[in-house]
């Protein structure tokens, strides 16, 4: 995995849409500043919840500028994953999270996730595999499984 950035606590004041102040832990991915809130973070680890990713933005001062995406802890419990409406992802480890939220340390490693690849749909595949049925399982006795209608004798018929 390769570094993309880091999380810090926030250090300035943070206003939400309301003008009400927020405590929030700040993403810097990317030369990109996101956040998440503090509670949602809380929930998150707590419960498995997804905590929202807002962006950071910056009139007279800082505030939140709108979703960006959803953080959640990951499958095995040892790493919070963030998930971007852009597709990118990115993922810290959950030790180095909490050493940032108990102050023992004050940044925290942010690495980038290889892009999920879309489901392809099953390509070349035989009607054997749609149906259950096992090769060679009701064929006409005496011949053969692996021989193909084509390589059949022609019969002719007397009427």
């Amino acid at each position: 995995m390769k570094q993309a950035g880091y999380v810090q606590l926030n250090r300035r004041p943070v206003l939400s849409e309301d003008g009400a102040p927020l405590d929030i832990l700040e993403l810097h991915i990317c030369r990109t500043r996101l956040c998440i809130r503090m509670h949602e973070l809380r929930g998150a680890i707590s419960v498995g919840s997804p905590a929202r990713v807002e962006k950071l933005k910056w009139n007279w001062m800082a505030y939140t500028g709108g979703s960006a995406g959803s953080a959640r802890v990951s499958k095995s419990g040892k790493a919070l994953n963030i998930d971007l409406t852009n597709g990118e992802r990115f993922t810290l480890a959950l030790d180095a999270l909490h050493a940032v939220l108990s102050c023992r340390e004050r940044y925290a490693t942010v690495a980038a996730l290889p892009p999920r690849m879309p489901p392809t749909g099953a390509r070349n595949r035989l009607i054997t595999d749609f149906t259950g049925r096992v090769p060679g399982e009701g064929t006409t006795p005496g011949i053969p499984a692996h021989e193909s209608p084509a390589q059949f004798p022609l019969i002719a018929c007397e009427t």
